[in-house]
Parts: structure tokens; sequence; C-alpha cells
């Protein structure tokens, strides 16, 4: 099923209607809770612009007694959306917008959403090394007193020996990609100590890279590139044997529900299946999903994250707010009502400090040269002052909140459940 339509409106949100709006500006009045922040999600319907008109629209949200917040807009998307986390104890506000190369077809429409309390301990499960960092390096950081990282796969796949990290380092393929599990093995278990998580945290499963979704959704066995006794070398928590040669589903989801059922974690971090269509990203939420199913201990929240997105990526340049993809890019529906927004504030020395623990990562460490460089500015509509030979995650993922969806992990669960039968 495609992602068209809004989907049902979850039972924490406050609606704030169009007629509200007048001149691009509203008054918001809602109830006081010291207790609560809350996400204003804004939709603006956006006017076509020409194919000629170059560099990104953009719109700036002024509240009274806050800084200004300049958003970067998407160039062609005719609807999209914005996200403003609301001071606790706020009860009357006035948002104000404006436009930058773009213009509204109607009165831009709001809604409110008390966000959740996020509560340790926490298991954060990436698909490869460094989409922990990506999605959630700063509220990984805050809470690095609570968090255990599980990662899927060494994320060995090389396309060709050129494309080593160290040019000329191997001259055949199946050592190159041996290698490159080796570098990203260490990422897994060494980038984390930035932010004070010990190794003792960190798990890796051995899932063969770009097999996971054949793997945990087709029952498909594979034999692993890297022996799984060199992938988990530095597991500190052992996970259950494998029983044969290859690597099996059940294998996944029993090393999963293991670490459920020992760490007993109230938070759960996962990808986002509605939004990142990566396979093996799919596979991972998938596979949580399938050791929940039939784990003793039951989390209480999920957050969902998303590192890839349907033909879209974050627009603009880092240090500016979290984008919020549109609903119409959604690749699935599987959950009703919709999981809440939940925008996670990075302060600007946070920010700086996600930037060393993504440079740490060596797939995302490499320098880009010159021409390379001119044609990611052409594709993205800007040209970066920050990190611009770097990946272009330094710029989509160094920003002032990181976005995830929230939802109960028995809705979790059970979307997955309705959706395999």
């Amino acid at each position: 099923m495609t992602g068209q339509g809004a989907s049902a409106e979850a039972p924490n949100e406050q609606p704030i209607t169009a007629t509200d709006w007048q001149h691009h500006a509203a008054t918001l009045r809602l109830l006081a809770d010291p207790a609560q922040t809350r996400l204003v999600e804004i939709s603006l319907a956006l006017a076509p612009r020409s194919r000629w008109r170059r560099g990104l629209p953009s719109v700036t949200l002024t509240a009274a007694g806050q800084a200004p917040l300049t958003y970067s807009l998407e160039a062609r998307r005719r609807e999209q959306r914005i996200a403003w986390r609301l001071p606790p104890c706020t009860t009357e506000v006035t948002l104000s917008l404006a436009l930058s190369g773009a213009r509204l077809t109607r009165a831009p429409q709001a809604r409110c959403h008390a966000q959740p309390a996020i509560e340790g301990p926490i298991l954060i499960v990436a698909p490869h090394p460094d989409d922990a960092e990506i999605a959630a390096g700063g509220l990984y950081t805050d809470h690095a007193e609570s968090v255990h990282l599980v990662t899927l796969s060494c994320g060995e796949q090389l396309k060709g020996l050129k494309r080593q990290y160290l040019s000329g380092l191997d001259d055949d393929l199946d050592s190159a990609v041996r290698r490159k599990a080796e570098w990203r093995r260490w990422n897994v278990f060494a980038t984390p100590l930035l932010s004070g998580i010990p190794p003792e945290r960190s798990t890796l499963v051995g899932v063969p890279d770009g097999a996971a979704w054949a793997l945990v959704h087709d029952g498909i066995g594979q034999r692993p590139a890297i022996a799984l006794s060199e992938a988990r070398r530095f597991n500190h928590l052992a996970l259950p044997p494998i029983r044969g040669e290859q690597l099996e589903r059940d294998d996944v989801v029993a090393a999963l529900r293991h670490l459920i059922d020992t760490l007993q974690p109230v938070t759960l971090l996962v990808t986002d299946p509605e939004f990142d269509p990566h396979p093996d990203h799919r596979a991972a939420s998938l596979a949580l999903a399938l050791a929940l199913d039939g784990s003793r201990h039951r989390p209480s929240t999920v957050l969902l994250y998303a590192n890839h997105y349907r033909d879209a990526f974050p627009p603009g340049p880092a240090f500016q707010p979290a984008w919020m993809p549109p609903a119409e890019i959604a690749i699935e529906r599987l959950f009703a009502p919709a999981p809440t927004p939940l925008a996670w504030p990075l302060s600007i020395e946070m920010q700086k400090h996600k930037a060393l623990l993504l440079d740490a990562m060596s797939d995302l460490s490499p320098r880009a040269g010159l021409s390379q460089r001119r044609r990611r500015a052409r594709r993205a509509g800007f040209v970066p002052t920050f990190a611009r030979e770097r990946d272009p995650y330094f710029q989509a993922a160094i920003r002032s909140t990181e976005l995830f969806r929230a939802l109960p992990c028995e809705t979790f669960v059970a979307a997955w459940r309705g959706r395999t039968r």
C-alpha cells in the first residue's frame, strides 16, 4: 500500500484549524502543562516553482521571546511540513512565518503533539555501523549512561577495489571486503566511546550486508561473508550460537530477543518501516518486531527513525532544525493512529559533538574532490560552508533537533504482525 492520504489522528494531537491563521501568523491557545513539552507541526501548501529557478526555498518561523528559526524546503514539492518545539508551560504563543523563494496557495495548518518521555534503559537497533550516529547521535550522547547499541551488519559491501578506504591496500575484492568489515566493526565499538558509551554496551550480530531483507522477510538463509566468530569477536554479551553454517531468520530474531530479555529496555529505537525504503533498514524493523513478539520482557515505547527516503533527501545546510518528511513519500502505511513526531533538541555544542561521531565513522569520512563537491552542490541546491568536502549526511544529520516518531511497543508489534500474516 502506498503512502497516500493522511493517517488517522493520534489521540495526543491538538489540531489548530486553518481559520486561526491570518497573514501567515496564528495565535495558538493551549492548555497549560508544566511537565510536558509539545511539538507544533505546521503544514505548508506551496505554489509550483519555475524549473529554471535556482536555489532552495525556505521559511523562517518567529515566535515572541524565541530566536527565529529558518527551515530549508524542497525545491519542487508542493506539500511540506516543519516542526517546532513548544516550551513547557506555554499557554499562548504567536507564530509568524516568512517565506523566501516560495509562496503559499492556502493558509498553513498547525497541529500540536504532546512529546512522550524518553526513559531508560534504551536499546538502539542499527542496521549498519553509523546508522545510530546519523539518526540519534545527540540522543544517545544525552542518555549515554543508559544506552546499549546493537548493530546488525558489519556493513562490508564493497562495489569495487576503487572504493577501498585506502587505495591499493588490497589486490582482490574478497580481501578488501573482509578489510572493510574489520574497519567498520572497529567503528561499532570505538565511536560510541566519544559519548562515554563503553564497548561493553555495543553488540554486533553479523548479518550479511545487503541480504537482511531476504534473510528476515523471505526466510532465505545466508552464508555470512564474514565469519560470525570474527563479526562478534568483541561482543561483551554472548549471543545464542547458530545451528548450521548459514545464518537463518531465527538466529537473528533469537539474538535480538536475547538482548531484549537480558537488557530489559524501556525504550527502543529502530528504523521507520513507513518512510525508510532501504531493504536492510526495513529488515531491522521487522526483525525487532519478531523478536518482541516472543520476548519475556516488553518495552514501553518504540522510537522510529529514517536515514533514507523515497525520492527525497533532507534539504539545506547543517545546523537548522531537522527536516520533517512529507506524508506523501511514505512507502507504506502500517500504523494507525500515526506515530507521534518527537523532536530531540541538540545544543550547538552537541551538534558539533555529533559531527565528531560522524567523522569517526569510516564510511562517512572520505573527502570529496572539487568536481564531486560541485556536482553535489548543483544537486542539493546550495553550497555548504561547513564540512563541504564530507559526506552529504554532515548536512542532513547535523541539525538542532533529531526527529523520531514514537508509538507504543504493542502497536509496533501488532502492526508488523498484521502485515506479515
